[in-house]
């Protein structure tokens, strides 16, 4: 979030489509394609149940504290450079209105095209006209009227960049 708090809500949609994703690290691979065995928790049976996570599982299967230590290493190691390193996406932006006043044809204000990119989610928010798609929400945001105030007549008012929401959806990575 910028410092001046003008940045929507930015959250980022995506799926895998394997059963090796991380999720299965602490639960064993089943006989039947696409699930899991052990304790059916998501992924996360032995840290639900208070034990140890699937990382300390892995090392401790290692045959002497030295490999273990070693092993922690590499994976620290593995899991920096993945957050460090932009990836490759083939990405598409959302910005819509959240307020329930809104109508359902108005509240999707910005719907962008496909695209290819290495930008992160903020990036991408800065390569939006998000200035004129504003003016142009809000002109027509201030005729529709507040349904949360009953004794009286009253319109929303115009919307500020922090209350809309944004959705990266990642359709591909590479």
């Amino acid at each position: 979030m910028s410092p001046t708090g003008d940045f929507p809500t930015i959250t980022d949609a995506g799926h895998t489509h394997s059963v090796y994703g991380h999720g299965n690290w602490s639960e064993p691979i089943n006989t039947f394609a696409g699930t899991t065995g052990g304790l059916g928790l998501g992924g996360h049976g032995l840290a639900a149940l208070g034990g140890p996570s699937p990382r300390r599982v892995a090392a401790g299967m290692l045959a002497n504290q030295a490999s273990a230590a070693l092993y922690d290493q590499v994976f620290a190691k593995q899991e920096n450079a993945m957050a460090a390193a932009p990836s490759r996406r083939l990405v598409q932006v959302f910005i819509a209105d959240p307020d329930e006043n809104v109508p359902l044809k108005s509240a999707l204000i910005y719907s962008g095209e496909q695209k290819f990119t290495d930008a992160t989610d903020q990036e991408l928010f800065y390569e939006i006209d998000i200035k004129s798609i504003l003016e142009k929400h809000n002109a027509e945001r201030v005729q529709f009227v507040n349904k949360k105030v009953k004794e009286r007549t009253e319109y929303l008012e115009p919307v500020k960049i922090r209350d809309l929401k944004m959705v990266v959806v990642s359709i591909a990575t590479f």
